[in-house]
Parts: C-alpha cells; sequence; structure tokens
C-alpha cells in the first residue's frame, strides 16, 4: 500500500496531464455474481471523468474498491504510475483519495468544525479544532469554499452540508475526489456553484470522478466518460465527441424511447385538501419562524400537483404532517372529503394514502429483510397473505414474484435481501408496495433522485398511469425538469410558504426558479 503524509489540505493536484489513477482488469466477484468484468479505468490529473452507468452496473463496486472499502479479486490499481492496494478506506483518504457520498457521512448533532476535526488523518492532530479551523481557513483561500464553524450539522441545509463534505476531504489531502450522485439534493442554483466547483479543482490539477445520471450535468462539465454496462466497459472517450443518444445506447445497450408528453387530464374531486396548514419547526419555538405556514393545496382524482422548492423549504414537514408522523398547531386536513384528525401513518394508509419516502435507505425499505417482506410489508396482516393471524409465506412470496414480473424488479430471487439489490431496483420495489393496492392519493417524494434512466423513465410511467386510474399523486422534487414535464399543476414552497400555484404547460424553469428563491410572502 503506497501512502502519503498528512501534509495538509491538497490546495493543488498535479494538474499536468498525466495518469492519475489507472484500473487494469479490475474484477469483483461476490460467489458466482460478477460485479466487476475485467474493469480497465484512466483518470487524468486536471480532468472531470465521468463514471456513467444503469444502477446495478457496477460503479459503486468499482469505486468502494478505489477507496478502500472492497479489495479487487483480480487487476492492479495505480496512483501517479505506483501500484497500490488498499485494504481500508483510511488508507485510500491517506493517499490521495475521497468520496463525497450521494448519502453524507457527517455527525449532525456536532458543529460544521468539530466534524471537520473528527474527520480521520494519517498523522492525527494534536489540537483538533485549531488544525481544523487553520486548514478550512486554507481550502477557503485556496477555493473559496467556506464552512460556518460553529453552526451544528443539523442546521445547514443540503447543499451546504455537501459543502462541508467537500472541504473535509480538502482538509484531509484528497487530490482525487468522486462525486456520487452529487445534484442529487441541490438546487439548480447549487448545481451550478457545485460544477464551478469542479471546474475549478480540476483547473488546480485535481482529479474529479463524476457519478451522475443526468446526462445534461456530465455534458455541461465533464471532459471525458467511461461507461460501465453489466460490470465491464462498454465504452468510452470524450464529452466533446460524444452524443447523449450515443451514452444512453452504451448504458442500456439500445435506445430508450422518449418519454410522451403528459397526457391532458379531467380532474376529478379532490383526494387532499390542506386549509391553514402551520407548522412548527424542529426547535419548536413558537415564537420564532415555522417550519410550514398557511398552507393551502388541493389535490385531485386523475391529477400530478407538483411541489417545486429549494432543499429545506419545508418539503419533509409537509410530508411528515400528511402521515401522521409530526403534529400540526393548526390548520386543517381531508383526505377524500372527510376530516384527517386523528393524524398516525396507519390512519394515513387506512384512509387511502401510499408514500415513497425521499430517504430511500432509512425510510422506504428494511435492508435486512428479504425482498418479498418488503414488497409484501403492506398486506401481510390481511387476507390472503394471512390466515387467520397466520402468514402464508408460499403466498406472499407467489405475491411478490408476481409484483417483481408487473413492476420490473430485477433479481435472482425475492429470498435475497433487498439491501442487495441496486438503488433502481430498490426503488421500483418499493413503487410495486405502494401502488399495489391502488391508493386514492400517493405522496412521491424525490421518486427518481439517483436512479438510472431506464428506471426512472419505469416510475415516471408507472406514476402516469396511477394518474390515468383516476388515483391523485403529490409529486415532490428539486428537479425543475421534472417538475415541469411531470405535473399538471405545479405549486412552489419557500420559507414554508406556498408563493404560488401555476399551470404545469405554462411553467419554465425562470419562473419557477423566482418563485422558488422569492423572500416575500406568498402570492
Amino acid at each position: 500500500m503506497t501512502t502519503r503524509p498528512d501534509s495538509g489540505p491538497a490546495l493543488r493536484g498535479t494538474g499536468n496531464g498525466a495518469s492519475a489513477l489507472r484500473l487494469t482488469g479490475v474484477t469483483k466477484r461476490f460467489g458466482s455474481f460478477v460485479a466487476n468484468d475485467a474493469v480497465d479505468l484512466d483518470i487524468a490529473w486536471g480532468e472531470i471523468h465521468a463514471l456513467l452507468g444503469e444502477n446495478g452496473a457496477g460503479k459503486t463496486t468499482l469505486m468502494r474498491i478505489v477507496t478502500g472499502l472492497y479489495t479487487p479479486d483480480e487487476g492492479d490499481i495505480e496512483l501517479d504510475g505506483e501500484p497500490v492496494r488498499f485494504r481500508k478506506p483510511e488508507h485510500a483518504l491517506r493517499a490521495g483519495i475521497g468520496m463525497v457520498h450521494q448519502h453524507f457521512t457527517l455527525v449532525p448533532t456536532l458543529t460544521e468544525l468539530e466534524n471537520l476535526a473528527i474527520a480521520p488523518a494519517a498523522v492525527p492532530w494534536r489540537n483538533g479544532l485549531t488544525e481544523a479551523r487553520h486548514r478550512a481557513q486554507e481550502v477557503a483561500a485556496a477555493t473559496g469554499l467556506r464552512i460556518s464553524p460553529d453552526r451544528l450539522v443539523a442546521d445547514a441545509s443540503v447543499g451546504e452540508r455537501q459543502r462541508l463534505e467537500i472541504v473535509k476531504l480538502l482538509c484531509r489531502g484528497a487530490r482525487i475526489l468522486i462525486f456520487d450522485e452529487p445534484s442529487a439534493a441541490l438546487s439548480p442554483g447549487e448545481w451550478d456553484e457545485l460544477a464551478n466547483l469542479m471546474r475549478r479543482l480540476a483547473a488546480a490539477g485535481h482529479a474529479v470522478i463524476l457519478i451522475s445520471h443526468k446526462l445534461s450535468e456530465v455534458f455541461s462539465v465533464a471532459d471525458r466518460y467511461t461507461v460501465l454496462r453489466r460490470g465491464a466497459v462498454s465504452g468510452s472517450g470524450t464529452i466533446a465527441e460524444a452524443t447523449p443518444d450515443h451514452l444512453v445506447t452504451l448504458m442500456v445497450g439500445d435506445r430508450v424511447a422518449d418519454r410522451p408528453p403528459l397526457p391532458a387530464g379531467t380532474p376529478g374531486p379532490a383526494v387532499l385538501t390542506v386549509r391553514g396548514l402551520d407548522v412548527a419547526r424542529d426547535d419548536n419555538q413558537p415564537a420564532g419562524p415555522k417550519a410550514l405556514q398557511g398552507i393551502d393545496l388541493e389535490v385531485r382524482r386523475g391529477e400530478i400537483l407538483g411541489i417545486a422548492g429549494v432543499a429545506g423549504s419545508g418539503q419533509s414537514e409537509l410530508v411528515e404532517v400528511l402521515m401522521g408522523i409530526r403534529p400540526a398547531l393548526s390548520g386543517a386536513i381531508e383526505m377524500a372529503g372527510r376530516p384527517f384528525t386523528r393524524r398516525s401513518p396507519r390512519e394515513f394508509f387506512q384512509a387511502g394514502g401510499a408514500v415513497i419516502p425521499e430517504d430511500r435507505h432509512h425510510a422506504a425499505i428494511v435492508p435486512g429483510m428479504t425482498l418479498w417482506e418488503n414488497i409484501t410489508l403492506r398486506s401481510l396482516r390481511s387476507a390472503p397473505l394471512n390466515r387467520q393471524g397466520v402468514l402464508d409465506v408460499r403466498a406472499a412470496s407467489a405475491e411478490a414474484r408476481r409484483l417483481m414480473d408487473e413492476f420490473d424488479v430485477r433479481a435472482d430471487s425475492e429470498n435475497l435481501p433487498i439491501g442487495r439489490l441496486s438503488g433502481g431496483n430498490q426503488q421500483k420495489a418499493v413503487l410495486a408496495r405502494e401502488l399495489s393496492g391502488n391508493p386514492d392519493l400517493l405522496i412521491a417524494a424525490q421518486p427518481v433522485r439517483g436512479l438510472d434512466v431506464r428506471a426512472a423513465d419505469f416510475v415516471y410511467r408507472s406514476l402516469v398511469a396511477h394518474r390515468e386510474r383516476g388515483g391523485a399523486v403529490l409529486l415532490i422534487s428539486m428537479d425543475l425538469d421534472e417538475v415541469i414535464s411531470m405535473s399538471d399543476r405545479i405549486a412552489v414552497l419557500a420559507h414554508g410558504r406556498i408563493q404560488g400555484v401555476v399551470d404545469a404547460a405554462k411553467a419554465t424553469r425562470a419562473s419557477l426558479g423566482a418563485l422558488m428563491t422569492s423572500s416575500g410572502e406568498a402570492l
């Protein structure tokens, strides 16, 4: 294993265009399953390299090898032309390789400075907080990335937490930075800031690896690309010579059909009605600002109502209060014309509600349970899967296989732990579970976050099909293109208030962006 001294923040990489990281014939197996099959990958100093592929194509496994979480069964890895083999993540970080994960690795109850101080280092800092402050100042001077040292991470926005993750890596000397779906929770403006930062880092000589399913982002920022399909490299080259259709074909083997425009609908009566809803913030200070204030909403049968807004505008609180997880200070909620007063998750589901949670890993699945248990979780208490209080495992397994087929959930067996499936197949399993009961109201929060183009298209079409059957969908997303293309109407949420409700057919990114950043009273 090759490491280098922790001499301070990696403010400049090599920047000479030479090879920074080279993988040759890297293979990783899990039993009979080949996750990576003789992968060759060459990352140069001073470039932004996009790593593309469907969910389950092997990207995550490959990066786990690079960052020391896994060791390859075959193949070689070179860093700066020298052979390396990392057996722990700290070995990779000490060698200058850091990863900004899609799910952040921060401690919410600590301050930003404390999070910097507790990160691993090749040589332990004698005075952690003092050294962390000094190195953060160095990073800020070199990159413009500034943190709020005394702010609790729990009080920071998603974009601010991501910035802290990057500063943490730079403070610890990372020269090769891997970004895993970095825009998944960012507003368009925050993505633009991150893209500019990536360019600055590459211009300063760092090597940047970008894992993204959004081809618009790849074409806006990347220099070169490598595509994985079924664990093997299906193509590589320069972005300047590529087209979106070419990259999609490399990823999935054929061209994904264009998604048709949302057909005109005829909305029916209201399924969800919200009037004058006020919700306290987590600090529960009655005199302070509220998480939600004066919310009026109506979602009708045969309609998709989109909620647009930057992260932290009250989306999570809205979902929680509708589900009965969070209490309301005031206001009224009706489900299918009936007062929804004794709110709890069980009452929400019994009233005809269903939800695709924003956080798939912590709120939508139980990773250690099997696929069949997860996909039938809503119906395990009732016939025909449950007979007089006794679970019929054979019937539940058969129902799971039926749903797997209907919703294209790809797995060798329904008995596999769902945590071993790709993100796309996990999300399709959640979709199958929530839609199998034909709910009156489906709340879909960030339903295609982190999904590849094929899986995202399947989710889109499933939501539209539910709408066509007369179901109501409350779609919450920070992707403006997604909200515009998938909604009948769009409500813009900013600072806990509805700033306006517009016809999606007349909405533009500019008009929604203006409402999203509004600081005034609701329109």
